[in-house]
Parts: C-alpha cells; structure tokens; sequence
C-alpha cells in the first residue's frame, strides 16, 4: 500500500489530537517524521503513533526529507510564518494551525512563498468552518431565508477556568502568540468573514487586562473548590506545558474586548469576547432584511424567525458539541481527502490571511483609540476576493 507521508511540527495536544483523527480516516497516511523542542510532547506523539517516526531536533530536517508530501504545523504561532515559509520552498503541502501568523509582514511572506510554490495545497484549522452547526446556518443564510444581512452580533465568552488556563499559558504573551484576538477569537471572525462573504472595511475596539490581576486572585478562595477538590480557575491545570498562577503570571494580553466592524458590503458586526465568563457563549444573532437567526454552538441551538404577524421560530438545531461545534472529524475526513485525492481544501491561506489582517486591524484600533481604515492592510497583501488555497 502506497503511504502519503506526514511531517509533524509542533506535538502538543492541538497538533497531536488534529493528527490521531486524520490517521483514524485513513491507513494509507502515515506519519514519517516529528519535531517539537520539549521532550513530553515528542513522547506523547511516540506513545500515541504506530509508525515509529522519526524524530528531528530541527524542523529543517523534515523539509529536507523527499517523501514527505505533507508537513502539520502545530507549533507556538510565533514560528507558523517561518515553518509556513520553509514548507512552500521545499514543495511541501500544509496543514497549519490557527493563527496562520503574528503579523503583516508575515503575512505577505507567506502569500507570497505560497504563490512562488505553485500554490501547494494549505489547510488551515478553522476547526469552527467544518461543523455542521456553522455549515447549517451558512446555508440558511445563503438560501435566503432571512433576506439580506443587515447586522450581527457574535461573541465568545470563554468558561473562567479555561481563562484562566490562557493566562497562566504560553499564550498570555504576545510574543508567543499574538494578540488573544488574533489566538483564540481568529476562529470567530473567520466565520463572519466567510458568512457575509466580504472583508472588513472600518473597525473600532476596546479592550483591557480587567480581571487576571494579582488583587482579584480572592476569587479562588471566594469560589471554592469543585467536587473532585480541584481549585476554582485552575480545573484545566495539567493540560499545558506552561502553568502559572494566573492572576499574578506576567503577561501582556487582555482579559476582555469588544470590536465594532464595518464591512465592505455594508453589513455592520459587533463582537464581545470575555475570558471570566459563568456563561460561557458562542453565539450568534443575525439580523436580515426578512428574518434573524439566533444560536449558540455551545447547546447546538439554531432559531430563525422570519418577519411576518403569522410567522413562528423555526428550529434548525443541531448536536450540541461544546466550542468547536463537532468540526474536529469533519476538518480531519476533509485533509485525509487533499492528502489522498488532492481535492482542495474548504479553508485556505487565503482565508487564513483575511482573518489574521482583520484581527490586526481590530487590535491597532485598540491600541490606538481610533477608527482605522482596513482598505491600507488589504492594499499590503494585495488580496483580491476571499478563496480557498
């Protein structure tokens, strides 16, 4: 049996769990190599993996390897632009983690490796794109059923304890990863982008470091511990490599942020990410010509209501599967299908790139207290209309 060979960057829990759901669609992927700098996570990926890969201290190596087709990058976004970068040149394949990269530069870098390889497939991992519950209401919104969008509103408020998990990560620290807009709410612009298919053209934000500080730390005590006796903002400790106390860690991300984004077809979007949340939400609340749709991916919920005296809420509801909405299989089944069969992927660098460019955007617009015109960032990266790479 011909094996379509893999090179793993980055093996911690991300990259490993997106890389055991793709080789459980198919025996004929295979991975050949792996690097990742701390030992725990390569001995995760050896104990987890069959195929007895090889281990790279550097990740040079792996471009260097002729059979390997595809490379995975799960490494801290910091190093997707550079990994990114050297993938393309060598002729490989990607798979890359969300945030595609830290900045604009990088951005157009990376676009423009890509265009220079003969744009190789890249799979992003907008796990949010794949699940059934996004898809349904994509397709409500494309059939019609609500008119034209006017507004929305979207959120992501995140469980205290999984905040405080960012805040004492390796993810509390812009160098590492971004801004927390541009790590873990990328996903959620992503999905307005690709919904109103248009690209934003004016944004304005708010934001702050409010609740991780060393005077709010009472709250652990104020809270109690659960049932099993773990600690209240501490029930995800063991699950990172890096954990520090939260409230007193250093760290230069905000805890809370809301954007307001105008975009080039007219539609307006506000957003509201919190991460000391008691009711955790991704929720939606579209408003069109005709009707609104109101969901949240956290139950499955799925509400559309047309306009009209007679009219009654329509239930489009799916399997509630926590944040991710059931897309983790679905995005795995689909890069089985660009690895095996080349078909090109639902969520390209493209994509990638019209997310992380509006999460810039939305961030200098906090930084700087002013409304900021997008059209010069579009202008940079000389992206045309949004489409798959």
């Amino acid at each position: 049996m011909d094996k379509t060979k893999i090179g793993v960057i980055g093996c911690g829990a991300m990259g490993l769990g997106v890389v055991e759901a793709l080789l459980a669609c198919d025996p004929r992927l295979q991975v050949a190599a792996i690097c990742d700098p701390d030992s725990r996570s390569v001995n995760k990926a050896l104990g987890a993996l069959e195929s007895r890969p090889e281990i790279c201290p550097d990740y040079h190596e792996i471009m260097a390897m002729p059979d390997v087709q595809w490379v995975m990058i799960a490494s801290w976004n910091c190093y997707h632009s550079e990994q990114v970068v050297a993938a393309f040149e060598a002729g490989k394949h990607v798979f890359c983690q969300k945030p595609i990269a830290l900045s604009l530069d990088e951005c157009v870098r990376m676009k423009n490796a890509w265009e220079a390889s003969d744009e190789r497939h890249f799979n992003v991992g907008f796990t949010l794109r794949y699940s059934p519950h996004y898809r349904k209401i994509k397709q409500l919104i494309d059939d019609g059923c609500i008119g034209s969008i006017i507004s929305i509103e979207f959120n992501e408020t995140i469980d205290f304890n999984h905040g405080a998990f960012i805040m004492g990560d390796w993810r509390r620290l812009k160098k590492n990863t971004g801004t927390h807009l541009l790590e873990k709410c990328c996903h959620d612009i992503d999905l307005v982008n690709w919904m109103l298919n248009s690209r934003a053209n004016r944004v304005a934000s708010f934001g702050g470091l409010d609740f991780f500080l060393p005077e709010n730390a009472h709250h652990v005590e104020r809270v109690g511990p659960r049932d099993d006796g773990k600690a209240a903002y501490g029930t995800w400790q063991g699950r990172g490599l890096v954990e520090l106390d939260p409230f007193r860690a250093d760290k230069d991300i905000v805890d809370n942020q809301v954007a307001i984004v105008e975009y080039e077809n007219g539609v307006r979007a506000t957003f509201h990410t919190n991460t000391n949340a008691a009711i955790p939400e991704r929720r939606m609340y579209i408003l069109g010509t005709e009707g609104a749709i109101r969901s949240d991916v956290m139950p499955g919920t799925i509400e559309l209501r047309r306009i009209g005296w007679e009219s009654e809420t329509q239930d489009f509801s799916t399997k509630g599967s926590g944040g991710h909405g059931g897309g983790d299989k679905i995005l795995a089944r689909e890069l089985a299908d660009s690895m095996l069969d080349g078909v090109p992927p639902s969520v390209g660098l493209i994509e990638g790139l019209v997310s992380a460019v509006t999460c810039f955007a939305i961030d200098d617009a906090m930084d700087t207290g002013t409304v900021v015109d997008v059209t010069p960032y579009w202008e940079a990266c000389d992206i045309g209309t949004t489409g798959s790479g």
